[in-house]
């Protein structure tokens, strides 16, 4: 059985344009659990109108408060575990598959990886248009993850949760996304995890997957090459926070320097934003993620 968990708040027509092709693909899902972090834009309404919800297949969560992308991830996985699923599928809600052969190329992969590794997390490629939607490794184009690939995958890299496909056993094995994230950083988490756990992880390159690409640019900075861009002082806030907190527990104290002081500092410095709010969101979060402090702390 397969299971795909969208989660969404507020977007409702992206929402749709993903169920749309989702039912395109060749590789049919069993269900398709929709997680609504408690949407104000009548997105169940919408769905309705639209036919979606008549199906059996179509599980409509809506949560009562918004517990953020990690808290929707962490629903809609443990429904659909909970339910019998094999395989699980993960979006977001505005990203699609690029094609109608975008899960059975992803899952055929992982069907002949099961045989020797039940631990499965495996990705399509995340993209927009020739660009990578989000770098693996040093990649940021199309082409050059083609050309990194062995055997058409990437192996040992992921761009979870977009088009990303995770087997009953990793689940059975190290628990659901930590909810406790709300936003940033969850994905990551549970990628780390399951590759502690010993999980086949990898990109499919012929698996294409839709999804923005951030609005970042790169620089150069004491010799490596680093995202550079600033968000919302909230959102830089649990940012800071989830990544100290796994850069901790990993030991890679010289990342918190690096990426989550000096780069994001000079980010603020040179960006448009209220500075002075930010930097304290940043901080505020490196001393939670050092603490181990987590949960829903700022409110959006």
């Amino acid at each position: 059985m397969i299971a795909a968990v969208i989660v969404t708040f507020n977007r409702k027509e992206l929402l749709d344009r993903n169920i749309e092709k989702l039912l395109l693909q060749k590789k049919r899902v069993d269900s398709i659990y929709i997680v609504d972090n408690c949407s104000t834009d009548g997105t169940y309404e919408y769905l309705k109108e639209k036919g979606r919800i008549d199906s059996e297949a179509f599980h409509y969560i809506k949560t009562e408060t918004n517990i953020g992308g990690a808290g929707g991830f962490y629903t809609g996985v443990k429904a659909a575990y909970e339910d019998g699923a094999d395989w699980v599928l993960l979006m977001d809600d505005d990203g699609f598959a690029a094609d109608e052969n975008t899960f059975e190329i992803l899952m055929s992969f992982a069907q002949e990886a099961y045989d020797g590794n039940k631990y499965i997390f495996m990705n399509a490629l995340v993209q927009m248009e020739d660009l990578l939607s989000f770098k693996i490794r040093d990649i940021y184009t199309v082409t050059e993850a083609i050309n990194a690939s062995e055997n058409g995958i990437i192996m040992d890299e992921a761009n979870p949760f977009n088009g990303t496909l995770i087997s009953k056993e990793l689940i059975a094995k190290i628990g659901y996304p930590n909810k406790d994230f709300f936003i940033k950083g969850d994905e990551v988490d549970y990628k780390q995890r399951a590759r502690a756990a010993g999980a086949f992880i990898g990109t499919v390159v012929d698996s294409r997957y839709i999804h923005p690409r951030p609005d970042t640019s790169e620089k150069v900075i004491l010799g490596k090459k680093v995202p550079f861009f600033v968000e919302a002082p909230w959102k830089e806030y649990y940012a800071a926070r989830n990544f100290t907190y796994m850069y901790k527990r990993n030991g890679q104290y010289k990342a918190i320097l690096f990426e989550l002081i000096l780069v994001k500092f000079l980010a603020i410095m040179s960006s448009d934003c209220p500075k002075l709010k930010t930097i304290r969101m940043m901080f505020k979060g490196i001393k939670d993620g050092f603490s181990g402090k987590l949960g829903a702390i700022v409110k959006p």
